[in-house]
């Protein structure tokens, strides 16, 4: 059904009945003397209600079952979340600093905590098993002691009514806009803001980890939560339950990179990934009333951070110590070349302002450093102006492709979906779908080179 996009249980229910080969290649097939079987539009929702629900418990009146809470009318009162969504927007940044540092102190407190026995539990057992593993078997991961992860969110407008339903009679006064509950369709949806589109919307985020290895985009995890969810927090509950995940499946696989826009650009975040031994690639988001401070053994330091020499020169960046968690800068000047196959270092007195060398005793000086640790976020280990920064900033764009490939491709942004369970199954079976593409463009390329390659790779096992 995702493979042919097809955005209604109903449309697919009933293209099954019509076409009996394709019910066949569906699974549904019965024997030769037997007419093909196909499960009704219901036999579906059914289906998703009872991976919600978990494992079979025996009825009880004091019991209600997780997929009932979805269904129906809720009452809530969400009057005013766009205000709220738009004075949290105008807000300073910074705010987000103290709430991830809260977050990243929760997290690393319950690490050694199970996963909770949930939906997203079974999908990501499901993913992992179906996907993740048979791609890093394809060696389509790339060396997995040194994963880099790419992650986004993206928007996911709910198909509920977004005004919801009077629970009073306020109306019959001709009041429209009272501040009483209201029956929502949606158990879950709430107000947030969609960047992408620069306006509000009334549904649900989504948040991944991608992969991005020999040209494909390979998703390793997938989450869902209201939309007034944030990178700040999503990226880091996510990436706690991937690393559980992982564990609990008995891979020792190791994060090196995570890279993130300036979405995700707040401390507790860099705290959290360099907690972990990660080395984590952020972009710079520029906040109001900040301005990097001098740290470590320099005096001076531009609007980025780097520091700058007597002279007025930003500082050329050396290098980084990773036990002292120290960036190393050396005179603008005095630059490493080789010669004669020695490796030299080379001085240019003539740029300097000065014309004059501040250190002519050393061949590197002077040399300053800046603690990555007193203030990770202007400082990270990996400074942004090196060009390993860049090269795997650039990786990032394989999560727009894959939340278009979702989205665009798959129509799962035009399915109307008031349950964000429906969407979650939807999202990994995309998933999974993308890992698929992957391993039959490499095929491909395999048949390309040698038709009877692909023969001899099955028989080989």
């Amino acid at each position: 059904m995702t493979l042919l996009g097809f955005k209604s249980f109903t449309l697919w229910a009933k293209e099954l009945r019509s076409r009996p080969r394709l019910s066949v290649i569906a699974g549904f097939a019965g024997n030769s003397k037997e007419k093909v079987k196909t499960p009704s539009v219901g036999c579906f929702y059914d289906f998703i209600d009872r991976l919600i629900d978990g494992k079979y418990q025996k009825p009880c009146q004091h019991y209600v079952k997780p997929s009932k809470f979805k269904k129906g009318k809720h009452l809530r009162n969400i009057n005013g979340e766009k205000e709220t969504r738009q004075k949290q927007k105008e807000s300073d940044v910074a705010q987000y600093d103290s709430l991830t540092r809260k977050l990243k102190d929760e997290l690393n407190d319950n690490k050694d905590k199970p996963r909770p026995d949930d939906l997203l539990k079974i999908l990501e057992d499901i993913l992992i098993s179906c996907a993740i593993i048979p791609s890093a078997k394809r060696d389509m991961l790339g060396d997995t002691s040194k994963l880099n992860l790419c992650g986004d969110g993206s928007a996911l407008p709910s198909g509920a009514n977004p005004n919801g339903k009077p629970s009073c009679d306020c109306y019959k006064n001709g009041i429209y806009r009272c501040n009483h509950d209201r029956y929502y369709s949606d158990a879950t949806a709430n107000w947030g803001y969609d960047s992408y589109r620069e306006c509000y919307y009334f549904g649900h985020t989504y948040y991944q980890h991608i992969v991005n290895y020999n040209g494909h985009d390979l998703p390793m995890h997938v989450s869902i939560e209201p939309a007034s969810g944030t990178d700040f927090t999503q990226s880091m509950k996510e990436l706690d339950r991937l690393n559980k995940t992982l564990k609990e499946h008995g891979l020792d696989w190791k994060i090196s990179h995570v890279i993130y826009d300036a979405g995700h650009d707040s401390l507790g975040n860099y705290e959290y990934l360099m907690d972990d031994g990660i080395t984590p690639v952020i972009a710079l988001n520029p906040r109001k009333g900040t301005h990097p401070s001098p740290s470590g053994s320099a005096q001076r330091v531009n609007e980025d951070g780097v520091p700058v020499c007597p002279a007025g020169m930003t500082m050329r960046l050396c290098g980084y110590v990773k036990k002292k968690h120290r960036i190393v800068y050396n005179c603008p000047v005095k630059r490493p070349t080789h010669r004669d196959g020695q490796h030299l270092w080379n001085a240019f007195p003539d740029e300097c302002p000065h014309k004059v060398l501040c250190d002519t005793e050393t061949k590197m000086g002077p040399i300053v450093y800046v603690k990555s640790n007193d203030d990770p976020r202007l400082h990270p280990p990996l400074p942004r102006n090196s060009s390993k920064f860049h090269e795997l900033m650039d990786k990032r764009s394989c999560c727009e492709r894959s939340n278009s490939t979702k989205k665009v491709t798959y129509h799962l942004g035009e399915r109307v979906c008031r349950s964000d369970a429906h969407y979650l199954v939807r999202l990994y079976l995309v998933s999974i779908i993308e890992h698929a593409r992957a391993w039959l463009s490499e095929d491909m390329k395999l048949v390309n080179d040698d038709p009877l390659a692909l023969i001899k790779k099955v028989k080989a096992g």
